[in-house]
């Protein structure tokens, strides 16, 4: 409890799976989950090729949501026909709730108080990267963000010590966010806490987030 890193549960259910393979073309088939988290799972049994980065929609019973494919299996190893995948939309889950005994209050309980400051909105932003002791910049994305922090999408994680330094366009506007990683999770990405925000950053971000908040009530 307390981290945002979602635990997994082993759980082999029939899912459908739609969306276009690696070669542009539509695909639809059924799969089996390996295991699943209240965001994300891991799939088997796939035919076809996807890319990492696609988003797909995945449909469990009458429950469908659009993941991202963060990762796939290459062939002819064992995790060939395997793709982990992540939802687009952070506020929905297409599990039963009885599979997933704790695993949503889990996500959402602090690890301190201060976590629970600011709340994050689902986002698709690019991104520029530095970080301490690097050469050059590396472009990724942002999936969600705060005035606190945001998570970036990267399949290879950078080492856990070291300041962090985002740098992302909003709304014509180019900030740039001094910070440092809190949580790192293998195949997906890394959470970063802005630090030393100005009121001028907070209001921008504020005025960015805002939006997003006011459809949630």
């Amino acid at each position: 409890m307390g981290k945002r890193i979602e635990p997994r549960i082993l759980a082999r259910l029939d899912v459908r799976i739609a969306g276009i393979d690696a070669d542009g073309h539509p695909l639809l088939q059924s799969a089996k989950t390996a295991n699943i988290s209240r965001q994300g799972a891991l799939l088997e049994g796939i035919q076809g090729t996807f890319k990492a980065g696609e988003v797909i929609s995945i449909t469990h019973k009458n429950n469908k949501a659009r993941f991202r494919v963060q990762w796939v299996g290459a062939a002819g190893t064992e995790k060939a026909g395997q793709i982990g995948v992540q939802s687009v939309d952070a506020t929905k889950c297409i599990w039963d709730s009885a599979i997933l005994p704790g695993l949503a209050a889990d996500l959402y309980a602090p690890k301190t108080k201060e976590r629970r400051q600011h709340e994050r909105v689902p986002c698709k932003l690019g991104a520029e990267l530095y970080m301490e002791g690097a050469s050059a910049p590396v472009r990724v994305l942002l999936r969600d963000i705060s005035v606190g922090g945001c998570f970036v999408a990267m399949p290879t994680l950078p080492p856990e010590d070291g300041a962090l330094k985002v740098v992302v366009w909003l709304n014509d506007t180019k900030l740039t966010l001094q910070g440092v990683m809190v949580s790192r999770r293998a195949g997906f990405g890394i959470s970063i806490k802005f630090t030393g925000v100005t009121a001028e950053v907070r209001e921008r971000l504020e005025r960015f987030i805002q939006p997003a908040l006011m459809l949630r009530t």
